[in-house]
Order: structure tokens, then C-alpha cells, then sequence
């Protein structure tokens, strides 16, 4: 079976969710940890999660595990959302985006990841989210390779079949991406109003799983 090599492209088109499925995903699906270079910005969404920061402008990384604990986050180690922070190159990265559509192009995973690695985010997600229907895939070599992994999402199961045809490719990271993820709040995909209704609606439900 062909190795991922180091830095698979990943490519996922699927459905799109609903504003509350999105809010859900998006919350649950985030690292549980909060980094970002702008400290303003980090301030704003440690707030928002009631996340303090210490003395040196960081999030505190206990308590920040302790929020997304109570939040319910998935364990993922490499298929999370970074749509509220990211201090990537390309800013806010993921296959969810908080109007609800699913699918992406742009980015890597890695680093060596294993399709058991990836077979075992995949499963999680669609037990956790089984109104997801989504094609998850994985290029070789930053995309510049061949197919060599394919996944079908869907109503709570994730199958692993023989690769096909890839899925389209959208716009490529530009010049202006890079440029406008180094202006202040560059970092943030969110507005405060829709990231504190996320957390809110998350909250609420976990109460009661």
C-alpha cells in the first residue's frame, strides 16, 4: 500500500450543515489549546472561553484543556477545525467553516500521518456527527502527488475505499492570504458575536451529555 508521505494534501467535499451543526463541529472540533502570535486577539477568545492568560500573554494551557473537556472535544490528531484561531501561514484552516459548508483544499496534514491515524479521526467524527455526508482524500507530497487515500463519510460510518479520481481543487494559499493573515485579527475567523453564540450553544448542550 502506497506511504502518505510526509505532508499530505488533504481534499473533503460533503454536505453542507446547519448553523447550529456548524457551531457544534467547529467548538468540539478545535485543538484544546489556544495559541496565536496576535495576544490582543488570543485575549478576546481566551475571554470568550473563560480561558485566563498568564504572565507571559499566553492562554493558560491547563485551564484551556480543562474548557474544551467540559465542552466535549474530540481527540483527533489530525482532521480537528482551526476556524477561531490558527497562526498558520493561510490563517483559519478546516473542513467545516462556520456557514456550514464542508470541504477544503488548501492545506496539509502531517506530519507522517498513518491511514489508521486518519481512519480512526474519521470514525470519530462520523459517530459524533452522523448527519455528516462527506469524500475525504489525501494527496501525496503537498498535493503534488498521487491519490493515495480515500475515505466516504456518512450516516455514522467512515469506509475506507480504493482511491479514485481526486476531488476538485479550489483556489491554492495566495500572496494575499499570507498577507492578510499578518494584519491584526489575521489570525481570527470568527466574529466575537457568532463565537460566543457557538460557545453558549455548546455549552448548554453538554450540560446534558
Amino acid at each position: 500500500m502506497t506511504d502518505l508521505t510526509k505532508w499530505p494534501r488533504l481534499l473533503v467535499s460533503g454536505e453542507q450543515v446547519t448553523r447550529e451543526q456548524a457551531n457544534d463541529i467547529l467548538i468540539r472540533t478545535n485543538p484544546p489549546y489556544l495559541i496565536a502570535n496576535d495576544k490582543a486577539l488570543l485575549r478576546v477568545v481566551a475571554a470568550e472561553f473563560g480561558v485566563p492568560i498568564d504572565e507571559n500573554g499566553e492562554a493558560d494551557y491547563r485551564a484551556s484543556r480543562e474548557v474544551f473537556e467540559r465542552l466535549g472535544f474530540l481527540r483527533l490528531g489530525y482532521l480537528h477545525n482551526d476556524r477561531i484561531l490558527s497562526p498558520w501561514i493561510g490563517g483559519p484552516r478546516g473542513w467545516c467553516d462556520w456557514d456550514g459548508r464542508i470541504g477544503t483544499s488548501n492545506y496539509n496534514i502531517g506530519k507522517y500521518p498513518t491511514r489508521e491515524a486518519v481512519h480512526e479521526d474519521l470514525v470519530a467524527i462520523a459517530k459524533t456527527w452522523p448527519f455528516l455526508q462527506m469524500h475525504v482524500q489525501l494527496l501525496a507530497n503537498e498535493g503534488e502527488g498521487e491519490l493515495v487515500a480515500m475515505w466516504i463519510v456518512g450516516d455514522g460510518r467512515a469506509v475506507y475505499v480504493e482511491p479514485g479520481e481526486p476531488l476538485p481543487r479550489g483556489a491554492e494559499l495566495s500572496e494575499e492570504d499570507v498577507l492578510r493573515r499578518l494584519l491584526p485579527g489575521g489570525e481570527g475567523g470568527f466574529t466575537v458575536e457568532r463565537l460566543r453564540e457557538a460557545v453558549r450553544q455548546v455549552r448548554a448542550s453538554a450540560g446534558g451529555r
